[in-house]
């Protein structure tokens, strides 16, 4: 882990910033704390977060993984990753096309979008209008 943050379960204290960063990248509000993990700084002020989703079969979805703007580079988004990969062994989800490049390099590949349960990865990826410019992929990562 970094010396610059460590990873907890997010609190009720937490929902305002993980809600404005979710808002900041065109995201909804997220329901509450349950499933959150926060990255956080020296602080204790959430720098990241990331939330995971079962879908009816028990496989986790990362649905969304968030880093503060001024956070990225810093290996908030891995940490995450890795920490929730602990809580959940195999993750999927549904990756900006942005953020595809990220993804691989953490050991993600694509999958056919037939074995995605939106409900668990994206609700609203099929209607979105902003689909075709945000050029979603559907991932995993395996267990190890």
């Amino acid at each position: 882990m970094s010396e610059l943050f460590s990873i907890r379960d997010a609190r009720a204290d937490d929902m305002g910033l993980i809600d404005a960063y979710a808002q900041a990248e065109g995201m909804d509000v997220m329901p509450g704390p349950e499933r959150i993990r926060v990255a956080v700084n020296d602080d204790d002020v959430a720098v990241g977060f990331c939330r995971l989703q079962d879908d009816e079969g028990g496989i986790a979805y990362v649905n969304p993984i968030v880093t503060y703007a001024p956070w990225r580079g810093y290996g908030v988004g891995r940490a995450l990753i890795e920490d929730a990969r602990t809580i959940a062994g195999e993750l999927r989800l549904v990756s900006r096309g942005t953020s595809e490049g990220f993804y691989r390099k953490l050991g993600f590949e694509p999958m056919p979008w037939n074995e995605v349960d939106l409900k668990a990865a994206s609700e609203d990826c099929d209607n979105c209008p902003y689909r075709a410019d945000c050029g979603p992929v559907p991932m995993r990562l395996r267990n190890k």
